[in-house]
């Protein structure tokens, strides 16, 4: 049973091109509506991997590079077709690289990523609804003026909150492993 949530992530890293061509080509409803499985996706493989215990090392490993992946690319091209701040942008894909560049390169953390918090849980989630928003914005299916500008603001404080949690706990586990290994 485990390869269902690995299936659904594997779904979702496999769609972030496809939603990068049409948010670029400016199909922007066909983006929507495809970004919108991509992120509920998200929590369907986590609800199915947690309930069903059916968790593995390639899931834990797979899922947040999926999230990022995502994350990343459409903010990306969002920016770029001048439909997301550059203000929130930049430090949103950059927070996303330098987690991935940590997580793929730092041998300290043998067991794969560090494990989630609520402000990185919280980030991802505003991420999401944040970037579906400005894509709905951008399909004409909502006005949402200063309520998306909110969003903003609130997503770029959850970028910085959430990179220094992370932060402090990867350099609080070289602490740790620091300790540990000049004691034996």
């Amino acid at each position: 049973m485990c390869w269902v949530p690995n299936i659904i992530t594997l779904g979702r890293l496999l769609m972030v091109p496809v939603v990068a061509v049409l948010l670029a080509t400016g199909l922007y409803s066909q983006a929507f509506w495809l970004f919108l499985a991509v992120g509920l996706s998200d929590g369907l493989d986590g609800f199915i991997a947690r309930r069903f215990n059916a968790t593995s090392v390639a899931g834990a490993l797979l899922d947040p590079v999926a999230d990022k992946m995502v994350i990343m690319t459409c903010a990306f091209v969002l920016a770029w077709n001048g439909l997301l701040p550059l203000w929130l942008a930049i430090p949103l894909i950059a927070r996303d690289a330098l987690m991935l560049g940590v997580g793929f390169t730092d041998p300290s953390l043998k067991e794969g990523w560090l494990p989630p918090n609520r402000a990185g849980k919280a980030h991802a989630a505003l991420a999401f609804s944040t970037l579906t928003l400005a894509i709905a914005q951008a399909a004409g299916l909502f006005d949402l003026g200063r309520f998306l500008k909110l969003l903003y603001v609130l997503l770029f404080f959850t970028v910085w909150l959430s990179a220094a949690l992370y932060f402090v706990a990867w350099r609080r586990g070289h602490r740790d492993v620091g300790s540990d290994t000049s004691a034996a």
